[in-house]
């Protein structure tokens, strides 16, 4: 059986043939330890193993894991060997290398790996012993009646350890492991929207201390020459000083956004690594949002109000308390919900504003660039209408990567994975 930390599993059954007359089918080393004690008490008595002889619908074999992404979304450039991360593959990435989940899945899954051991070798050494019932059969009538007794036994042992491998790896037991891997992709999702939005203000501001620069220059030269005073030079350089602060500052903001990220994806800090970009936003899917319907979704998945639902009352006045808890908690639910929806009506709009400015920048942009080939332009004239250009497209992108975030944490709302955001 194979399950990953998706909420999904399916079976993989292995063959139900026995083992081959005159020959061992391969186990392994570990598989058979397991058992020997359990196989030494079988073979030498006919009493038996505990457990419920109860009926399982298919007496195959199971392998079972959790898939942690070993193949991870973390790719290798095949020109630069720069690790790019993408905004898809965030949930495998701390699956794969978040410490603490990665440490909570490797114990889930040594633990179904005990049962499957065990399964293993008891399943084998059934078959082995029922080819041995059915060979000595006419030969040694007593010999073979203890093959087939034993085999029988380790069959129901084997049934009653499968049952438990399914209950393992059933929804209920893997429940707070995918609640666990939601909470740290919804921070990761947000850390990595914040560092793009830092990462490309940075850009624009740098270009506008570039332009401050040629400004400052320009100024003194003017200033050399009698035409500016040193009141005006003074300010220049004050436009410069304020202009390298900015752009350092948000470079700074989006380093140590970026060093977070790594870290709760289980990286070095300091790692070569591409942080990718943010997906636009689905504006198809923000405009078909249907509050009332999510509201429903939202309270029977958020956990106060199931904790509120599900509190034991015992009399009236104890149900009465619960009644009002549950009023209080369904209360505050919903208004989570409509104030996470207000903030992606907000965030629409902004974009929607943000677009628009954008494409009249452009327009202004391609004017000025027909401007410089044309030599009408001074460097210090066409830097500033350049840094111009730049944070309106840092605007737009900004405004965008807010509208994604805002409709993420609605839908995460809806899923029940608040307790990440406060």
């Amino acid at each position: 059986m194979k399950w990953n930390v998706s909420g999904q599993k399916c079976l993989r059954y292995g063959g139900t043939e026995g083992p081959v007359r005159g020959g061992r089918k391969p186990r392994s080393r570990a598989a058979a330890v397991t058992v020997t004690a359990a196989l030494m008490v079988l073979l030498c008595s006919e009493l038996p193993i505990g457990g419920a002889n109860t009926a399982l619908g298919a007496e195959t074999g199971a392998e079972i894991e959790v898939e942690t992404g070993a193949e991870t979304g973390a790719e290798t450039g095949a020109k630069t060997g720069t690790r790019v991360i993408h905004y898809q593959d965030l949930r495998e990435l701390l699956k794969a290398g978040n410490p603490g989940l990665k440490e909570k899945i490797d114990d889930y899954n040594n633990n179904v790996q005990t049962y499957q051991d065990m399964w293993d070798a008891f399943k084998w050494e059934q078959w082995d012993m029922e080819s041995k019932a059915e060979d000595m059969k006419d030969s040694d009538a007593a010999a073979s009646s203890l093959y087939a007794s034993n085999a029988a036994m380790l069959k129901s042992s084997a049934r009653n350890m499968y049952k438990q491998i399914d209950k393992m790896t059933g929804e209920k037991n893997t429940r707070s492991l995918e609640k666990e891997a939601d909470s740290l992709t919804m921070a990761a999702q947000a850390l990595m929207n914040s560092y793009n939005q830092m990462a490309v203000n940075a850009r624009a501001k740098a270009k506008s201390a570039e332009a401050a620069l040629a400004s400052w220059e320009a100024v003194k030269a003017r200033y050399s020459i009698g035409s500016a005073t040193l009141a005006d030079v003074q300010a220049a350089e004050q436009r410069l000083t304020n202009a390298r602060n900015a752009a350092a500052s948000m470079e700074e903001q989006a380093a140590q956004l970026k060093a977070d990220l790594l870290l709760l994806l289980g990286m070095e800090p300091g790692a070569q690594v591409e942080i990718g970009a943010v997906p636009a936003p689905d504006l198809a899917a923000v405009a078909a949002i249907d509050v009332e319907a999510d509201r429903n979704k939202a309270l029977g998945n958020n956990s106060s109000v199931l904790s509120a639902r599900h509190a034991k009352a015992v009399g009236t006045a104890a149900q009465n308390r619960r009644e009002k808890q549950v009023n209080q908690a369904e209360g505050e639910a919903e208004a989570d919900l409509n104030s996470l929806y207000q903030t992606v009506v907000e965030k629409r709009t902004a974009y929607e504003g943000a677009a628009a400015s954008w494409e009249s920048a452009q327009m202004i942009y391609n004017s000025l660039q027909n401007k410089q080939s044309a030599g009408m332009l001074t460097n210090t004239e066409y830097l500033e209408g350049e840094a111009s250009y730049l944070e309106k497209q840092a605007a737009w992108e900004s405004a965008s990567m807010a509208l994604r975030q805002a409709y993420e944490n609605y839908r995460w709302e809806v899923m029940g994975v608040s307790e990440a955001r406060q």
